[in-house]
């Protein structure tokens, strides 16, 4: 099913029916409700599409508010630019604004991974590597096992 959806890239949608498509039926979805003549939305624009290259298990696409009317109303969608992330189907976070980013039009594109990751819509690819691995102490002993305990 979500073969069909090329992850990897920042899509612009044409229309609320694709929005309501996709965020059913796929895990995790950041929507950027834009439109072309802010500056800010331009700003958040490349950010996400740097996530989009980084974080293949999510989804990032982005629709002109025009085209959306219904969704704008639906989401209240007052302010822009307005980034609603969707899990299931069930829209749980939003990024109005640039506020929650320092404010100014310099955030760093790690700042807004983080704020994804702690949604999590993202998965932090240094926890899931560190899961992987087995902590080994200079002896080869794995910490907090009993093995190898005893005077030998």
């Amino acid at each position: 099913m979500t073969e069909e959806y090329d992850y990897g890239s920042y899509k612009d949608l044409t229309n609320e029916k694709e929005v309501m498509d996709i965020t059913t039926k796929i895990k995790h979805c950041v929507i950027h409700f834009y439109h072309s003549d802010f500056r800010r939305c331009m700003i958040i624009d490349r950010h996400l599409e740097t996530l989009a290259k980084k974080h293949l298990k999510t989804k990032f696409m982005k629709i002109k508010v025009e085209n959306a009317p219904f969704l704008v109303e639906k989401l209240q969608v007052k302010v822009l630019p307005c980034v609603i992330s969707f899990t299931d189907g069930i829209a749980v976070d939003r990024l109005t604004g640039f506020e929650e980013l320092g404010n100014t039009d310099n955030f760093s594109t790690a700042m807004l991974e983080l704020r994804f990751k702690t949604a999590g819509l993202i998965e932090d690819d240094m926890k899931k590597d560190s899961r992987k691995l087995k902590k080994k102490s200079i002896f080869g002993r794995d910490y907090g096992s009993d093995e190898g305990t005893d005077d030998e």
